[in-house]
């Protein structure tokens, strides 16, 4: 009415500008103490990231230095390891051969032991107690 305001009216606006003033004013603060945390993290991640990068650094030099000491040993050389493994194999080869001679050898004294007990008349069975020459040995159990 005739453009007076009441103070009704003027008291609601004035509540309701405070309020907005009040918001503001909270929202600004909670911004601020995000903005100082992020600034402290920011600083606390880059400290981290420093001494991380300094370790990094610290462990490649020492991963070159004992590359070096490493390619300085005779193993370390390739063709050396690839002669190594030839040998190996060889050694083994010849293990085998060794096994296959001393089984032909086993077989072979084997063999002659029976032809000198069928020599002699040491037939199997024939003999049934050794106890007169060999007083440890147990008689032979028969089958039954």
């Amino acid at each position: 009415m005739f453009g007076l305001t009441t103070t009704r009216r003027l008291r609601a606006e004035l509540d309701a500008a405070k309020a907005e003033t009040a918001r503001q004013r909270e929202r600004a603060d909670r911004a601020t103490d995000r903005a100082s945390t992020a600034e402290y993290n920011r600083g606390q991640v880059l400290r981290q990231n420093a001494e991380l990068d300094a370790a990094n650094r610290r462990l490649a030099d020492r991963n070159l230095e004992l590359g070096r000491r490493l390619s300085q040993h005779t193993e370390a050389d390739p063709q050396y390891a690839a002669q190594l493994e030839q040998r190996v194999e060889r050694l083994k080869q010849v293990g085998v051969r060794i096994l296959a001679a001393w089984h032909a050898e086993q077989r072979r004294a084997d063999r002659l032991q029976q032809r000198l007990d069928d020599a002699v008349g040491l037939k199997p069975g024939l003999i049934r107690d050794s106890g007169s020459w060999q007083p440890a040995n147990q008689p032979a159990k028969e089958a039954s």
